[in-house]
């Protein structure tokens, strides 16, 4: 959808627009008000009716009051505004940093033909000439910003092949090529990076995705330099927590449009990982000097061509930050009257052929979209036919052939429009967000789903079973949502160590930080509770309370031989968590929900075929679940549930207990 409107797709920054205009209606009703009261104030300390004098301040005190009631609204939409900005995204990446990021003599070669660069990538070819690309090369050169970037010494790269592929990288992103290629298609192949990037931006990079050189102002339409913060007398520190124009107050975008997130690396975990891609390349490959990208008078043409061909659609480019979509709406493109659709000089030839329909308009588009040029003569390159060459598969041309197709103006009553008010619209926002975000790269979200890992060579290993990341089937029924939107906006659990997982610090490959906007989370937390048919509000059930000698025969239970739950499930003890493969109990109060843990711990294959939880730990007698191996003495004649008792248990734990825990566990905890 970077040319094409179609509705309900990135609709983002059409709503940002809407909330722009809206801000600024509301502060002209303001201003308008502000004067009204001096005026009316004004007025009343004049007159000497003292009836008229106390309408015209009781009308003045009015409008003090709606006037509270617009800076509320002008709240609730600064929110969504910030919102907003954290939400749009790009589908290629920002052109603004190109000095600082790549190698000049690269960007020519990339587009002549990016597809025989980089097989498969979402970047089409366009019919240009080579003076259609020095051009677009000098302007997208010399328009970019440039800033200091901090030398960066250089890392292991051995170490950096190994965090490359174990810490999620490769859920998004895959190396090798042909046969040899592994891992995800949701963000680029990067075997080639070490030709094109420049190391100490890489760095930055992979260390902090979203960061920035310059803020860009939206109202003002530019890049902000440190000079401008410098005249209000303010440090040049802009994030998301300093995100207001030094001029004007306005809402700034400052971080970078991209849906990569941070795995919060130490800087010399980045510096390995840049080394190492650093060595990815096409080994003897050298590129034409381009020194033509620094000539001035390219630059015009160059922006000329860029705007022509829709470019900033997909990419940031300074000063294009405003464009709009070039492209025609295909919203109800499958309703078109056949006899619109420019058949060109091959109409006859479809009739005859018996694709002269709008499946064999769209199909022939799709596979070579310079197709209805042919025969004509169009000495004026600017007149052919703009749209670029997706290079498609017959699959991927079959689906979207059938999506335009399905695209239509419907003629059935409103009524009998799929329109829900439910958990099943809850169920489609939640989708937008989770396809975004490629979250189906390393979970699995719904039934039959595979993920990027399971088809990774390194996970087929046993030993690196337990290491993939976990399942999120029935997610909405296994945690409390308000832990999970604390989870979502920080995944480390921690404000000052966010070098982990807050919740598997076992796992090699961590949940990122999307640093997802609230709108985010919360349709995340809505989907997840949908998915799993929770009622919303959650409310956490009343439970009763462990007693003291309850306590004692839960502790001896779970560190007795027959559930030594400690082998497993992380302490806290370093030396012991080093081969824990299970969260530790102290979280299962704040995350988890009592029903949920109780079916896991008696029904754990039925929940994750192949969990490495022991299944059969628990035997139904009568109406309650009793443990089916060896019990302490202390459970003798104890006629309660013991299932129940250990949800109560783990629902009422404590540091200290972990403490007692360990200590009846003895040496079993560092087992």
């Amino acid at each position: 959808m970077g040319c094409h409107r179609y509705e309900g797709f990135d609709h983002e920054p059409e709503e940002m627009t809407t909330v722009n205009q809206q801000i600024r209606q509301l502060e002209q009703q303001k201003a308008e008000w502000d004067r009204e009261i001096g005026f009316t104030t004004e007025k009343a300390d004049r007159t000497r009716d003292n009836a008229e004098a106390q309408r015209l301040y009781q009308h003045a005190n009015d409008l003090k009051i709606r006037i509270t009631g617009l800076d509320a609204k002008v709240e609730q939409a600064d929110i969504r505004e910030s919102d907003l900005v954290r939400e749009v995204k790009k589908v290629g990446p920002s052109l603004k940093e190109v000095r600082m990021k790549m190698h000049k003599e690269w960007v020519p070669a990339w587009l002549d033909d990016p597809h025989k660069w980089r097989p498969g990538t979402k970047m089409p070819t366009f019919r240009l000439d080579q003076n259609d690309i020095k051009a677009i090369a000098a302007f997208i050169w010399q328009s970019g910003v440039t800033g200091n970037l901090p030398t960066q010494p250089k890392g292991d790269p051995v170490k950096g092949k190994e965090a490359f592929e174990t810490r999620g990288c490769m859920a998004c992103h895959s190396m090798g090529e042909g046969g040899d290629k592994q891992g995800g298609t949701f963000a680029a192949n990067l075997s080639r990076v070490g030709e094109k990037d420049n190391y100490d931006y890489l760095v930055r990079w992979i260390h902090n995705p979203r960061e920035r050189t310059l803020p860009y102002c939206p109202f003002e339409k530019r890049d902000l330099t440190a000079n401008d913060y410098k005249k209000k007398g303010l440090p040049f520190v802009f994030d998301m927590d300093h995100d207001k124009c030094p001029n004007d107050g306005h809402q700034l975008q400052v971080e970078q449009m991209t849906p990569m997130p941070s795995l919060r690396l130490t800087i010399e975990e980045a510096r390995d990982i840049a080394s190492y891609l650093m060595t990815r390349r096409h080994e003897g490959t050298t590129y034409a000097a381009a020194n033509f990208m620094e000539d001035p008078k390219l630059k015009a043409t160059g922006q000329f061509l860029v705007r022509y061909y829709g470019c900033a659609g997909c990419h940031e480019i300074s000063g294009l930050e405003e464009e709009q979509r070039i492209g025609t709406e295909l919203t109800k493109e499958g309703s078109k009257p056949l006899e619109r659709l420019d058949f060109a000089l091959l109409g006859h030839e479809a009739e005859r052929e018996n694709w002269y329909t709008h499946k064999g308009f769209f199909e022939h588009k799709l596979q070579n979209p310079a197709v209805y040029d042919q025969g004509k003569e169009k000495p004026n390159k600017l007149d052919r036919l703009k749209m670029p060459n997706f290079n498609l598969s017959k699959p991927e041309i079959d689906q979207v052939a059938t999506f335009l197709l399905g695209s239509v103006d419907s003629t059935m009553p409103e009524r009998y429009h799929f329109d829900p008010a439910d958990q099943r619209q809850d169920i489609i926002d939640g989708w937008w967000v989770i396809r975004k975000y490629n979250c189906m790269g390393c979970h699995q979200v719904h039934v039959g789903q595979t993920t990027v890992f399971m088809g990774l060579q390194r996970y087929q290993d046993p030993d690196w079973k337990d290491q993939k990341p976990p399942s999120l089937i029935g997610e909405g029924a296994r945690v409390n949502p308000a832990w999970l939107m604390r989870f979502l906006a920080n995944p480390s659990l921690s404000d000052t160590d966010t070098n982990r997982d807050g919740v598997r610090q076992y796992l090699k490959a961590r949940m990122p930080t999307f640093y997802f906007s609230n709108g985010e989370i919360q349709k995340l937390v809505r989907f997840f509770a949908a998915m799993s048919s929770q009622a919303a509000p959650y409310i956490a059930p009343k439970m009763e309370m462990v007693s003291d000698q309850e306590r004692t025969m839960a502790r001896q239970l779970f560190s007795s031989e027959g559930a030594p739950c400690l082998k497993c499930h992380a302490t806290g003890d370093a030396k012991h968590d080093a081969r824990a493969t299970a969260p530790n109990f102290l979280l299962a109060k704040e995350r988890l929900k009592p029903g949920w843990t109780e079916r896991w711990m008696v029904h754990p294959e039925m929940m994750a075929p192949g969990t490495a939880m022991p299944s059969g730990l628990f035997r139904r007698d009568g109406e309650r679940w009793v443990f089916a191996g060896p019990t302490p003495a202390s459970f003798q004649n104890y006629q309660k549930d013991h299932a129940g008792l250990l949800v109560r248990y783990m629902f009422q734990f404590t540091p200290e207990e972990l403490n007692r825990l360990r200590a009846s566990a003895g040496a079993g905890a560092g087992r």
